[in-house]
C-alpha cells in the first residue's frame, strides 16, 4: 500500500519586519514550499504531509514563528 500525501495550500499573513526571517524558516521545514510573497507581508505556502494530524502541526509549528500573524 502506498504512503497517503496530503497537501495543503495556505496563506501564511507576517509583518512586514519579519517576512524575510520567516522565508528563511520556512525554507528548512520539511514538505514546506513558499509559491509567493505579496505586498511584502502574505505568503502563498503548500504543506506536503503524510496525515492531517501532521499538516495541522505544520500549520501550527508556522503559526508559532516570530511575526506570523495568521495562517489560513
Amino acid at each position: 500500500m502506498s504512503e497517503e500525501i496530503h497537501i495543503a495550500g495556505i496563506v501564511v499573513a507576517t509583518t512586514r519586519a519579519h517576512t524575510e526571517n520567516i522565508k528563511n524558516m520556512l525554507a528548512i521545514l520539511p514538505g514546506t514550499v513558499i509559491h509567493t510573497v505579496a505586498g511584502d507581508v502574505r505568503m502563498v505556502v503548500t504543506l506536503e504531509t503524510t496525515s492531517t494530524f501532521a499538516t495541522l502541526d505544520g500549520m501550527d509549528a508556522i503559526v508559532s514563528l516570530p511575526g506570523v500573524i495568521n495562517v489560513a
